[in-house]
């Protein structure tokens, strides 16, 4: 379902994001990738969404090269994927249901159909009680759980979460990390950026990045 061969990834003066980086990742599996802080993970899946050219090597997604599938195809293909920021990307003067809402309103859903979507997914994460308050009055964790819900909110194909525990404190990322762990059950491909290792990692492939260079331990 996903293809990495040989991707490199050079910003300014010559600095490697990623080096040389090939994997294969069959359709259903998770995989984290773990590294520290500027090992490549961000870069990574930023190359998988689109929004980053890799320099050298070929990506791609469920078999079609993305470099050459021009921007209309890519915006047909993240119909099908969501992504985790790390830095949330939510719009901070909507409220939590608008942010929640407005992918399934991209995607021309019905307004029955969405109310009822929401408000089943801020039940799942716990944030029913926050549906009107503004994103930028939310805490870091909750801003968190708020991007998991938009990005998981139209059942994508490929989850692509770039420290998706990172704001929360070790029970709440455990308890997001199991409905994660539930969508993956359900056949939902993902790949989860992370500088922690824990136990539900023990259930997943882990892929270690060094310095944007794939390392065996």
């Amino acid at each position: 379902m996903i293809v990495l061969e040989g991707v490199t990834k050079i910003y300014h003066e010559n600095v490697y994001a990623l080096k040389d980086v090939s994997l294969h990742i069959s359709k259903g599996e998770c995989c984290f990738i773990l590294g520290p802080s500027g090992a490549g993970k961000t870069t990574l899946l930023k190359i998988l969404y689109g929004l980053e050219t890799p320099t050298n090597g070929q990506v791609a997604l469920y078999d079609r090269n993305i470099k050459k599938i021009g921007r209309s195809g890519l915006q047909s293909l993240r119909r099908h994927i969501g992504f985790v920021f790390q830095d949330y990307q939510l719009i901070e003067n909507w409220t939590v249901y608008d942010n929640a809402a407005v992918i399934l309103e991209i995607l021309g859903k019905s307004s029955g159909y969405i109310k009822n979507r929401v408000w089943q997914m801020l039940r799942w994460v716990g944030l029913q009680h926050k549906v009107y308050e503004r994103a930028k009055d939310l805490s870091g964790g909750e801003k968190q759980l708020l991007s998991i819900i938009r990005a998981t909110i139209h059942d994508p194909d490929i989850l692509l979460a770039d420290e998706p525990v990172g704001s929360l404190d070790e029970a709440a990322a455990h308890h997001v990390m199991n409905m994660l762990f539930k969508l993956n059950k359900k056949g939902m491909t993902m790949l989860i950026a992370s500088h922690r290792e824990g136990p539900l990692i023990d259930l997943a492939r882990t892929i270690n990045l060094d310095k944007g260079m794939t390392v065996t331990r």
